[in-house]
């Protein structure tokens, strides 16, 4: 028989751990249909049965407000899955739990995998599986998914619920009130009775769904919850019971989707004011999504108690809470941020960076350039053939591959900043900030990984709560500096500011932040008005990072760096040296001012003068830049014939000034990212609109603030 089986948990909780060492290779990758959240699914034998595990999204609840958390209850709630294997934190269970009892909530055999048991022992606590299991009514299987361990019973326990009879349903746990709530709603939502939600032995008989779905009372109201069910199956109505609590919840998703009349409406409002008017006898001012969490609540405490749960404050514990008493302090805590930010930017642009980067540019400039030199040399290869090869691209990959080092440093800092926990913090500290432009420091997560890679960035928005906290973000990440952006920022600190490399850099990322706060007051007045939304983070004890994590963080930062060089920066370097070296009629020309990109250039120079860099061959470094922002040195390498990085840097400023290089990286900063980050923009935000509003605002923002740098400092003298 073929059964699915739906992996759900908190994020951070080892689900994908659990994924992968269930399913091993055989996993197949892709995204929900209709939304670009990443799907994982594969198939294993489980006993006489083939089995589907479907890795649904990191949740914290069933609430409306996510992609991810539409997708899961969407998934449990109408494609109805044989069995919920619910992973659980065994370190947090009381906040672990309340997912727990909502995804029991709509009624599917169910098996709890206790992950990270070990630790719980190691830290001196104990938790009665036995007793747990019998205090939820469903099998509770300790596992460590990272060590392999309790895999064999949980095969067993997955096998016997997709077979089960009998599904319980936490709602016979919930107190007298809420219990009478859910009678009340079922009955104004049109049921016939409500006997069912109180009649285990009836109502929750398993009748083998896959044939039949007769469970329900016909006559109430059928919810349709979004679209992320897989093409081609056919969706059944949830839960009566289910919708019921949603509806006490408040939730507009489902009450849209219920298709009630006025007169339902009106008994749903009444039977809503009635549970908030008994739960207000006790707490004054309580609304109703209140009273049902502190009702989940209180079923988790009892049930912790009657598991016999032990908890000890471990010696790590109070490590993190003593740091935390530092870094997360009022007046503190973001000054303590930017000396972390500061130290990794002197770390990456100061002696050691530059170090590295001299003996990567000496590699690739002085030998291997001499060395193909001399071998094109020695089988008579033709002019145009050496230059090609020479100057297009040695010249334009070796460019950029000088700065592999400084921008491994930057990628080994974070990574070691979000393996001990501190990034979590850093989203904790930032969110008084965006609270001032309508988001949270949830939207600092994409905006802190939009210093490693923009695309990336904004794919990582989808976790933002809601439509218009996801598209400010994705429209505002974009001014935090990208790591592609590094190799520009070596090349003018080495050219013009030697002694202030690290400054110089540090002050680029200051005032790509800066800009982004202005933009986002100004989006937030003029485009997305609504008001703020709440934040809710997980802050991890902290921990010593791992050498074997931060190494594999750091080989797939350089594979993709190598990889984009390799192909991208490598086809960018022959396309740029074909088109300063051939004419509009494709003829060979000696001076490069009458190439295709020399006419281009022209034409368009005049306009980046007022910033301090109107010169044809600065700007088609800028259009380069939108194929890939590292092209902009491989093109300036091509175009002014150096033959390695430190020539380059030497030639710079005979056309710059120091004042025009920071107006040039002022521009390179804001200016309209790759086009690969573009077209994550358009699939993200899901509108045209959005995305050239969003590009229109970039490249106006980097000519402004260009401009400004430039003739501001004119005016006090500077050159």
């Amino acid at each position: 028989m073929n059964i699915t089986i739906a992996l759900a948990g908190n994020p951070n909780s080892g689900k994908t751990t659990l994924f992968n060492a269930l399913t091993g290779s055989n996993q197949y990758v892709g995204n929900w249909p209709g939304v670009t959240v990443e799907r994982k699914e594969a198939r294993f034998q489980l006993g006489d049965d083939e089995a589907l595990l479907v890795d649904l999204p990191g949740v914290y609840s069933l609430s409306p407000y996510t992609i991810e958390e539409n997708i899961t209850r969407h998934f449990i709630a109408q494609h109805r899955p044989d069995v919920v294997l619910n992973i659980v934190d065994a370190t947090n269970l009381e906040r672990n739990l309340y997912l727990t009892l909502q995804l029991m909530e709509l009624e599917r055999p169910m098996v709890i995998a206790l992950n990270l048991i070990d630790e719980v022992e190691k830290r001196g606590g104990k938790i009665d599986c036995a007793r747990l299991s019998a205090a939820m009514g469903v099998p509770v299987v300790p596992i460590s998914a990272k060590k392999r361990q309790g895999f064999d019973e949980l095969f067993q326990k997955l096998h016997g619920q997709a077979h089960a009879a009998v599904v319980p349903h936490p709602l016979e746990q919930y107190d007298d009130s809420t219990r009478r709530a859910v009678k009340e709603l079922i009955v104004a939502m049109g049921g016939a009775s409500a006997h069912s939600v109180f009649d285990a032995e009836e109502h929750y008989e398993h009748r083998d769904d896959r044939h039949r779905d007769d469970d329900h009372d016909s006559s109430a109201p059928h919810a349709h919850i979004g679209g992320y069910a897989d093409e081609g199956d056919k969706d059944q109505a949830p839960p009566t019971a289910w919708v019921a609590l949603k509806l006490l919840e408040g939730d507009q998703t489902i009450a849209q989707a219920a298709y009630l009349t006025p007169d339902q409406k009106h008994s749903i409002e009444r039977a809503v004011r009635d549970y908030e008017a008994r739960g207000r006898e006790q707490y004054p001012g309580i609304d109703s999504l209140t009273l049902l969490a502190d009702c989940r609540y209180g079923v988790i405490e009892r049930v912790l108690k009657e598991a016999k749960v032990e908890k000890k404050v471990t010696s790590q514990d109070e490590i993190s809470a003593r740091i935390d008493k530092i870094m997360t302090h009022k007046y503190l805590a973001f000054p303590i941020f930017l000396v972390i930010m500061g130290v990794m930017f002197f770390l990456a642009f100061g002696p050691v960076g530059s170090f590295l980067t001299d003996g990567m540019d000496l590699l690739i400039g002085e030998y291997l350039t001499g060395w193909a030199g001399a071998g094109l040399s020695a089988v008579s290869a033709p002019e145009w053939v050496r230059s090609l090869v020479l100057d297009g691209v040695i010249a334009g990959v070796g460019g950029v591959l000088t700065f592999l080092p400084q921008i491994l440093i930057i990628f080994l800092f974070l990574s070691v900043l979000e393996d001990s926990g501190y990034m979590s913090r850093a989203a904790f500290i930032t969110d008084r900030l965006l609270r001032k432009l309508g988001l949270s420091g949830r939207s600092f997560i994409p905006m802190l990984v939009g210093f490693g890679c923009t695309t990336t960035a904004v794919m990582s928005a989808r976790g933002v709560e809601n439509d218009r906290d996801r598209r400010m973000t994705i429209m505002l990440t974009p001014f935090m500096s990208c790591g592609a952006k590094l190799p520009v920022y070596g090349l003018f600190t080495a050219a013009f500011f030697p002694g202030a490399s690290y400054l110089v850099v540090f002050s680029l990322y200051l005032l790509g932040m800066a800009v982004m706060v202005v933009c986002g007051l100004l989006l937030r007045k003029v485009t997305f008005k609504e008001g703020d939304t709440p934040f809710l983070m997980e802050l991890p004890p902290y921990r010593i990072p791992t050498v074997k994590n931060v190494a594999r963080r750091l080989w797939d930062r350089a594979k993709d760096f190598l990889t984009r060089a390799g192909t991208l920066i490598f086809a960018m370097s022959v396309l740029i040296w074909f088109l300063k070296s051939f004419s509009f009629s494709f003829q060979m020309v000696s001076d490069p001012e009458q190439s295709i990109f020399g006419v281009i250039g022209q034409a368009v120079a005049p306009v980046f003068s007022v910033m301090g860099f109107g010169e044809w061959r600065k700007i088609v470094a800028l259009l380069s830049g939108l194929v890939a922002k590292e092209a902009v040195v491989s093109t300036m390498m091509v175009l002014y014939s150096a033959s390695d990085n430190a020539m380059l840097a030497s030639m710079l400023p005979n056309f710059f000034t120091p004042l025009s290089a920071y107006s040039f990286l002022v521009f390179t900063l804001l200016y309209i990212p790759c086009v690969s980050a573009v077209a994550a923009m358009r699939r993200e935000l899901g509108s045209w609109k959005y995305t050239l509003q969003a590009m229109a605002m970039q490249l106006i923002t980097a000519g402004v603030m260009a401009t400004l740098v430039y003739q501001i400092g004119r005016l006090f003298g500077l050159s």
